[in-house]
C-alpha cells in the first residue's frame, strides 16, 4: 500500500454517467487499484450538464448498492456543477439535497464556449480576468451542503496556459483564495499540478500551481484531492504526485477538508 499521509481520499472521479468518460468506466473500475494508491475514500462526481439533471448523476447510487462487500473503500456521491459567470447556478438547493458534496467547476470556459459568446477572450489577460471572476462567483454559491472548487483557476484547453497562469498576480490570488476561505469552499489539489499543458519541474510538478496552493494555504483555505480520473489509467500512479504537490505547498493534515 502507498504510504500517503495526506492523500487518502480522491473526491473527483468520473464514471460513464459523464459523457466524456469511456462507456466501460464504472465505480468498480477504480476499486482494484485503491490499495496500491493508498486511497480509502472515493468521491464520484459526474458532470452535471448536457441537459441532464441531478437524477442522472444520482444513478450511481444504484451501482454502489450492488458492489461486493469485499471492497472496503468508502464511496461518496457528489457532482461537478458548471459555474457560468453572470448566470444563475446550474443546480438548486433542493436538487443538491440528494448529494453528499458538491464540486463547482468555474474554469471550463473553452469546453463550454456557447456560454461565453459575449466575452472577448482574444488575449491571455482577458482569459485570466474571466477565470478570476468565475472563481469569485463560485465562492458566492451556498446550496446548503459541503462545497468545493475543483481544478481552481486551471485554464482548461485554453491557448497559452502557462502565460495565463504567469499573469495572475499574488494580489489577485489572495483576493480569490481569501474569499474561498471566508465562504468555506475547499480548494482542490488537482491533476493540473502534473499535466504537461503547463511547465513542469524536475519532480514532474507545476511550480505555478504549487505557488497557488501555497497562497491558498496562507489564506486559510481547506483542501481536498482530486485526480479528475475518467478511467483507471488516469487514477493509477497519480496520488503520490498529488500528495507531493500538497507537501511542497506546506499543506498539512489540519488543512484538509472535513465534512
Amino acid at each position: 500500500m502507498s504510504a500517503n499521509s495526506l492523500c487518502r481520499a480522491d473526491l473527483h472521479l468520473h464514471t460513464n454517467l459523464s459523457t466524456c468518460a469511456p462507456s466501460t468506466t464504472v465505480v468498480e473500475s477504480y476499486l482494484p487499484y485503491c490499495e496500491d494508491e493508498g486511497v480509502e475514500v472515493l468521491g464520484i462526481a459526474n458532470h452535471l450538464y448536457g441537459g441532464k439533471g441531478v437524477e442522472h448523476v444520482l444513478k450511481v447510487r444504484e451501482e454502489i448498492a450492488t458492489l461486493n462487500s469485499e471492497w472496503q473503500q468508502k464511496i461518496l456521491v457528489g457532482c461537478e456543477a458548471e459555474v457560468y459567470y453572470g448566470k444563475e447556478p446550474t443546480i438548486t438547493k433542493s436538487e443538491a439535497d440528494g448529494l453528499d458534496y458538491l464540486l463547482l467547476a468555474p474554469s471550463h470556459i473553452f469546453n463550454q464556449m456557447g456560454y461565453y459568446k459575449e466575452f472577448d477572450l482574444s488575449t491571455s489577460e482577458k482569459i485570466r480576468d474571466l477565470l478570476l471572476e468565475n472563481f469569485k462567483y463560485a465562492c458566492s454559491w451556498d446550496l446548503g451542503l459541503p462545497t468545493a472548487i475543483c481544478h481552481p483557476l486551471y485554464p482548461i484547453v485554453a491557448p497559452k496556459q502557462q502565460e495565463i497562469l504567469d499573469l495572475m498576480t499574488d494580489e489577485q490570488l489572495v483576493d480569490c483564495y481569501s474569499l474561498a476561505a471566508k465562504t468555506g469552499k475547499s480548494i482542490e489539489v488537482h491533476a493540473c499540478v502534473y499535466r504537461n499543458s503547463v511547465d513542469l519541474d524536475e519532480e514532474g510538478l507545476s511550480p505555478s500551481y504549487i505557488r497557488m496552493l501555497s497562497i491558498a494555504k496562507a489564506c486559510g483555505c481547506k483542501f481536498h484531492f482530486g485526480s479528475d480520473a475518467h478511467n483507471p489509467d488516469a487514477f493509477c500512479g497519480k496520488h503520490r504526485l498529488l500528495e507531493r504537490a500538497a507537501e511542497r505547498a506546506g499543506i498539512e493534515k489540519k488543512d484538509l477538508w472535513k465534512f
